[in-house]
């Protein structure tokens, strides 16, 4: 099985079972250990391996989110992080944005990448704590297109991830 990147791990989802473990305290966990390999807190990986959940009905099937806490642990245990492929400019401008009637303001988001872009080519001093505080403002269906949050967010923690690498 290959790493997850932290951008994997918080869109993490698991079938269910009759019985399973509670979702809400699985995926705030999942949130945290994503958080850790980011950088943004320190995390003892034998917290992930003794971590135990509440089961309830029609929760994650527990064999499915063992499987991957064995893995994060050996991640979290040996700090491994996956590449996150944003070596350049034009890597972040590959990345295409999903457009939606309501989401992140498009005009905000492009002139970030702009900027983020310019970073990554040796231009700039972009920290990934700037690129962690970043907010956009929403759009509304009535008042424009915009960008998808959940895909901004996902660039965003790649970005963050890939700042960190280069020691920003």
């Amino acid at each position: 099985m290959p790493y997850l990147s932290p951008a994997e791990i918080r869109s993490k989802t698991f079938r269910r079972k009759r019985q399973g473990y509670d979702p809400g305290q699985v995926n705030e966990f999942l949130l945290i250990i994503a958080d850790a390999l980011a950088g943004r807190l320190r995390l003892n990986p034998d917290h992930v391996r003794t971590v135990r959940f509440a089961t309830v009905q029609n929760g994650y099937d527990p064999l499915s989110v063992d499987g991957v806490l064995h893995l994060l642990e050996f991640q979290v245990r040996n700090g491994i992080v996956p590449p996150t492929g944003l070596n350049t400019g034009a890597d972040l401008y590959a990345r295409k944005l999903p457009k939606t009637g309501t989401g992140y303001d498009r005009a905000e988001v492009d002139a970030f990448i702009a900027r983020a872009a310019a970073n990554l080519d040796g231009r700039g001093a972009m920290t990934s704590t700037e690129v962690r505080n970043t907010r956009f403002s929403t759009t509304s269906g009535l008042l424009g297109r915009g960008y998808q949050v959940q895909a901004v967010d996902t660039l965003l923690d790649d970005l963050e991830q890939e700042l960190r690498f280069r020691g920003r």
